[in-house]
């Protein structure tokens, strides 16, 4: 893509039959994700976690992130669960998991079935 122009009009976003209107929506969004990117031909890649730059990802640095953070709003999460491109059987589970309905050894005992 970078070779073919990513920029308004480039190569690189022609297609080569018609798109779908959800298509379309999702390369507008590919392409704003995109714009404050900056290429350089001369440098390798390499990935990077943001939160800790000198020792990189680890299980509890991120278990940190996620139980330090406060509460979401519930119309957040409900756009993030109840998106049109995941697959049923996963918007199910994130539902029951948010609302604290997954049959947990912890739920088994509050609720006196086991």
């Amino acid at each position: 893509m970078f070779t073919l122009g990513w920029s308004d009009g480039g190569e690189a976003w022609k297609w080569k039959c018609r798109l779908w209107t959800w298509e379309e929506d999702m390369v507008v969004e590919c392409r704003l994700l995109h714009d404050g990117f900056v290429l350089y031909s001369d440098i390798s890649d390499r990935w990077q976690w943001d939160p800790d730059i000198s020792k990189g990802y680890t299980v509890s640095g991120a278990y940190q992130i996620l139980t330090s953070q406060a509460a979401t709003s519930s119309d957040v999460l409900g756009d993030l669960v109840w998106h049109k491109q995941v697959p049923l059987k996963v918007l199910i589970l994130a539902w029951r998991l948010l609302q604290d309905r997954l049959p947990t050894i912890n739920n088994l005992v509050r609720r006196d079935i086991i």
